[in-house]
């Protein structure tokens, strides 16, 4: 039995593999990480081995592998950006500081397809490439849709917003025009970059969607794509299998 976990910004999502058998955990958002490592159930015995890959920082990530630990009797082994691996090389002049979801959605990408675009519907909205040589060609980031929601509702009063599906239409109240203006914002913004670097890489490479937002988003895109929700997951058990 072997555990994988991904820990984003705001969010921590786990996998089981017990050989064949795969159990999705679930994701819970929030930070308090020993709650969360607590929540995991099935890996108290038998866990032979735990790998987690982290964007939280240096402070949680000490306190994730000892809640990791004392759950599982393993020591989690953590997964890091660099400046190599599977093919894919960084162009960041220090590629640790690459965010590790961001590199591992990239190798998984291009180990199963080739050149491909991956967008992140995270707490922030992120857009990587990967040519056909495995280069890393770089990216984008920009506020997720909840950022972008609080940013404008911060210092505004009496603003109800539900979130929904895409609507790429104007509203009809205070906040359905948030609402969707913010999807059609994050929509254009995508749209833009994807048809931009299919003419840079090449126009049927893959367009990998993953994030907690892609379900509010995808069903706007009008250019093909693949919604993986789990891709950090999908990677990070390639990258144990090769590692051990």
């Amino acid at each position: 039995m072997k555990l994988f976990v991904d820990v984003g910004n705001t969010a921590l999502k786990w996998r089981v593999r017990d050989g064949d058998a795969v159990r999705q955990g679930g994701c819970r958002h929030e930070r308090h990480w020993v709650e969360v490592v607590n929540a995991i159930e099935g890996v108290e015995r038998g866990c032979e081995a735990v790998w987690v890959a982290s964007v939280a920082g240096v402070e949680s990530d000490a306190a994730i592998a000892a809640a990791l630990e004392q759950k599982t009797g393993v020591k989690p082994q953590f997964y890091y950006s660099c400046e190599s691996d599977f093919g894919i090389t960084s162009c960041y002049p220090e590629p640790r500081r690459l965010g590790v979801d961001r590199w591992v959605a990239m190798l998984e990408c291009f180990q199963k397809y080739g050149a491909g675009i991956i967008v992140d519907c995270g707490s922030a909205l992120t857009i990587d490439a990967v040519d056909r040589e495995g280069r890393f060609l770089g990216g984008y980031i920009v506020p997720g849709l909840g950022m972008l929601r609080g940013a404008l509702l911060r210092d505004t009063a009496d603003v109800h917003v539900e979130a929904g599906a895409a609507r790429l239409e104007l509203g009809k109240s205070t906040g359905e025009c948030v609402h969707n203006g913010l999807l059609r914002m994050s929509v254009a913004f995508v749209t833009e970059v994807v048809l931009e670097l299919r003419q840079v890489l090449d126009d049927t490479c893959k367009v990998l969607i993953t994030g907690g937002d892609a379900p509010a988003l995808i069903d706007a895109f009008e250019f093909d794509y693949a919604h993986v929700p789990d891709l950090v997951l999908d990677g990070l058990e390639r990258i144990a299998a090769e590692k051990e």
